[in-house]
């Protein structure tokens, strides 16, 4: 009988963490795919949903490749003054997967755009880092070359 129990009561609070642990998987992934909903329509809404301490950074080779954004000049420089003028028609991102746990969210989406030098219709990895139940961090992975041809003014040089 005391095995029973015993077994019983241990299901229960395994039960009971994994359902916390789910909550906060979801409630994170809610989290990283609102800020990424609102980071141009709706910004007060996305910078909302970052800790005080927030980092982002592109992780690509050229311009603008590693430099961490803070808080504030993600949204008073990055969104307002770059991305405008290197996607002049905005963007469209559809997510197609994502995975989550109470750490953290990696959200993959597909973009569709127009950019300063024609189609861009890049691939994102989006890497979110929590903290204190807010975004702590995020790091975009994309394609370079995308980005250096359709965004930037780079050439494809084939080198014999």
């Amino acid at each position: 009988m005391k095995k029973t129990f015993l077994i019983i009561i241990s299901s229960l609070i395994f039960s009971c963490s994994v359902t916390k642990e789910n909550s906060l998987n979801r409630k994170n992934l809610e989290m990283a795919q609102s800020f990424l909903d609102n980071i141009i329509s709706n910004p007060e809404k996305a910078q909302s949903l970052l800790h005080k301490d927030f980092t982002f950074a592109w992780m690509g080779i050229i311009e603008q490749g590693g430099k961490i954004w803070n808080r504030e000049n993600l949204f008073d420089e990055y969104f307002k003054n770059i991305i405008p003028e290197i996607l002049p028609n905005g963007i469209v991102l559809k997510t197609v997967d994502s995975i989550s746990d109470e750490n953290g969210v990696a959200i993959i989406q597909e973009g569709d755009a127009e950019g300063k030098n024609g189609e861009y219709d890049n691939k994102y990895v989006w890497i979110f880092k929590m903290k204190d139940g807010l975004i702590y961090s995020i790091r975009e992975y994309n394609s370079d070359i995308l980005v250096a041809t359709q965004l930037y003014d780079y050439k494809l040089v084939n080198v014999k």
